[in-house]
C-alpha cells in the first residue's frame, strides 16, 4: 500500500481514494503517525457535511499564527463532490498552498467524472493521488493470511479461506475476527482449523448478515425471528438498514442485468457477491420483480430519514413496524401474512 511520503520533495496536497473503510483507516492511521514523527502537531479531520464551510477552512489556513506549528487537515468528502465552493478552495490551495500545511482530501473512488473535474485535475498536477485498491474475493483469503501474521497470529490457508467465506468480503468484519483470535491464540502454535471454526461460531450471534440471508432466501419465519432477536438486543433500525439496503441495491443491478440478459461472472465479481451467496440472490431474483425491488429501496430511504430524525414516524413503534413490513415484503409475503409471521 502506498504510504504518505514526507521527504523534502513530497507534495503538500493529497487525494486519497478508497471505498474500503478498513483500508482508509489503516492508511490514515499510518499517515498520522508519520506526520507526528515529522513534527506535525496540529492534525485535524473534517467531513464536508451540512455544517462544513470551505471558506472557514481557507480563512483558518490563511490567518497569521503566533506559533510555527506544522499543520495537517484531513478533509473527508463522502459523496466525492466538493461542490462549487469546495472546488474553488481546492484549486486556490493548488495555486498557493501554505508551506507548513498538508492537505489530505478523502473521496470514495476516483471515477471518470471525478478525474475529469477541474479540482481533481489541479490535484493531479500539483499534488499526489493515492488510490487504495479494493481486496477482491479471490484475494481475500491471502489478505486475511497476511493480516493474521501482522497480528502475530499463525493460521493455515484453510482457516484463512474459512474466515474469508465467513465474513463475505467485509474487511472490517474479517479484521475483527482476527483481532479476537489473536487475543486468544497470539504467540501460540498454529491453532487447528476446527478450533478456529468453533471460536468463530461461538462469537457469531444473529446479525444483519443473517437477516439479509433469510430475506434473500424468502424464509419469512426465520427473518422475523432474527429481526425480533436483534430488536431485543437493542439494535436500532439504522444499524440493520444499511445491510438490507446494500443487498437491495445489488438486487436492482442484478435484476436490470437479468432483464437485459447480461448477468455474468464479471457482474457478480464487480458487486463482490461470493459464489456461496449467488444462489441466495438467484432465489430472490426469481421471486421479486424490478418494481418490487425499487419499492423496497424507497421503503429503505423512508426508514433512513426516520432513523436520522429527518422525518417523523407516524406513531410510536411505527419505525419498527415499517422495518418488519420491509423484511416481510423482501421475503415475498403480504402485509396480512407479516402479522401472522410476527
Amino acid at each position: 500500500m502506498q504510504s504518505l511520503s514526507l521527504d523534502q520533495n513530497s507534495a503538500s496536497l493529497y487525494l486519497l481514494c478508497g471505498e474500503e473503510p478498513l483500508l482508509l483507516r489503516d492508511w490514515l492511521d499510518s499517515a498520522r503517525e508519520s506526520l507526528k514523527q515529522a513534527g506535525f502537531e496540529d492534525i485535524q479531520s473534517h467531513t464536508t457535511d451540512t455544517g462544513f464551510d470551505w471558506e472557514d477552512l481557507l480563512n483558518e489556513i490563511s490567518a497569521p499564527s503566533l506559533f510555527a506549528n506544522k499543520k495537517c487537515r484531513i478533509i473527508r468528502i463522502p459523496n466525492g463532490k466538493p461542490g462549487s465552493k469546495g472546488s474553488k478552495v481546492i484549486q486556490a490551495l493548488c495555486e498557493n498552498s501554505p508551506d507548513d500545511t498538508i492537505f489530505i482530501f478523502v473521496v470514495p473512488k476516483l471515477d471518470r467524472p471525478t478525474k475529469n473535474s477541474s479540482w481533481a485535475k489541479c490535484l493531479q498536477r500539483t499534488g499526489e493521488i493515492v488510490e487504495l485498491k479494493p481486496v477482491y474475493p479471490d484475494q481475500l483469503a491471502d489478505w486475511i493470511f497476511q493480516r493474521a501474521r501482522q497480528k502475530s497470529l499463525s493460521i493455515s490457508l484453510e482457516s484463512a479461506s474459512f474466515l474469508a467465506e465467513r465474513t463475505e468480503g467485509n474487511l472490517l468484519a474479517a479484521d475483527q475476527e482476527l483481532e479476537k483470535l489473536s487475543i486468544r491464540f497470539s504467540g501460540e502454535k498454529e491453532p487447528a482449523f476446527d478450533v478456529i471454526e468453533e471460536s468463530v461460531a461461538q462469537s457469531a450471534r444473529y446479525n444483519n448478515f443473517v437477516l439479509v440471508d433469510a430475506c434473500l432466501a424468502g424464509n419469512a419465519p426465520r427473518a422475523m425471528k432474527v429481526l425480533n432477536s436483534l430488536i431485543a438486543e437493542g439494535y436500532v433500525t439504522t444499524q440493520l438498514l444499511w445491510a438490507l439496503q446494500s443487498s437491495l441495491q445489488h438486487m436492482s443491478c442484478l435484476k436490470q442485468a437479468q432483464l437485459g440478459g447480461r448477468i455474468n461472472q464479471r457482474l457478480w465479481q464487480d458487486l463482490r457477491i461470493w459464489s456461496s451467496k449467488q444462489r441466495l440472490f438467484e432465489t430472490a431474483l426469481a421471486r421479486l420483480g424490478l418494481e418490487q425491488i425499487e419499492r423496497l429501496l424507497q421503503s429503505c430511504a423512508t426508514l433512513d430519514r426516520i432513523g436520522k430524525g429527518q422525518q417523523d414516524a407516524e406513531f410510536p413503534q411505527a419505525e419498527w413496524l415499517q422495518m418488519k413490513s420491509l423484511v416481510g415484503q423482501y421475503c415475498g409475503i403480504t402485509p396480512t401474512e407479516i402479522l401472522i409471521q410476527d
